[in-house]
């Protein structure tokens, strides 16, 4: 499960904004409304789907989707509206579809530090290092890292990163993780199972849940042997802050197949 072809997919969307030139900041549904004192308070938790790679898309309490490092749009839930986010936390083509990117209407954070805030939902960018001595300067950064806080959940998407260890500036900032989508192995971050390097950066944040994305069996082993080990059976989960572990725990998630096979093989239980 690393570094993947982009498949030639475009969502049905893209097509109908390109035929019929319509500005791609038009709004495709209405705005999701300011909440009022009134209103009833949405309930904590998250769906969330994983669509290889890194690829996540979250939606809060409230109906709005995050979609994160987008590259194949047959994974996505439905049709991005202008209420919604998409996140890239670098540009190489298994976490960035360049056509999605251009024609999303709604805002994003395109390999850039910053912030968006909507009632329903938090996000910071983080610049991190896809290499180890790769520069920690926003404008030449290689790889951010994203805390979203939604749904009385805090969610951090690591992207590729390969830094030997979090500085501190960074642990400040991220805070205390529930759950990290991280990655384990892949060569064009330096990172493999003998390294560890992936396990160290995750002992520094000690999330509760771990969703790991570049892995091998290698290291899914170590994975299975550190942590108590599930596997959902769909792309999608509900996540709430009562139904996540207390230790750090893996959630292993993707292709049925490879879940299965991996699930059997590691002893993994079924994810409730």
């Amino acid at each position: 499960m690393n570094k993947r072809m982009i498949q030639p997919l475009v969502f049905p969307f893209i097509i109908a904004l390109a035929a019929c030139g319509v500005s791609t900041t038009a709004a495709t549904a209405e705005p999701t409304p300011e909440p009022t004192a009134t209103e009833t308070p949405a309930p904590a938790g998250i769906t969330l789907t994983y669509g290889d790679n890194a690829q996540v898309e979250l939606v809060t309490p409230q109906g709005r989707h995050v979609y994160l490092d987008v590259w194949n749009v047959s994974f996505l839930g439905r049709q991005p509206s202008a209420d919604d986010v998409l996140l890239t936390t670098h540009m190489h083509a298994d976490h960035y579809f360049s056509e999605f990117v251009t024609l999303f209407p709604g805002k994003q954070l395109l390999m850039e530090t910053g912030e968006i805030e909507y009632p329903d939902v938090k996000i910071t960018a983080i610049v991190s290092a896809h290499l180890p001595n790769d520069p920690l300067v926003a404008a030449d950064a290689t790889n951010f890292v994203f805390v979203i806080e939604t749904g009385g959940l805090r969610i951090v998407h690591f992207g590729d990163i390969g830094q030997e260890a979090l500085t501190d500036e960074q642990l400040a900032a991220i805070g205390k993780v529930d759950l990290a989508i991280t990655q384990f192995s892949n060569s064009f971050s330096m990172m493999d199972a003998a390294g560890r390097k992936g396990f160290r950066l995750m002992d520094q944040v000690k999330p509760r849940l771990i969703i790991p994305t570049h892995f091998d069996g290698a290291s899914l082993e170590i994975a299975a042997g550190l942590w108590d080990g599930c596997y959902a059976t769909t792309r999608t989960v509900t996540l709430a802050p009562e139904n996540l572990p207390e230790k750090p725990s893996l959630l292993l998630m993707g292709a049925e197949y490879t879940v299965g096979a991996y699930a059997t093989q590691y002893k993994l239980r079924e994810w409730k």
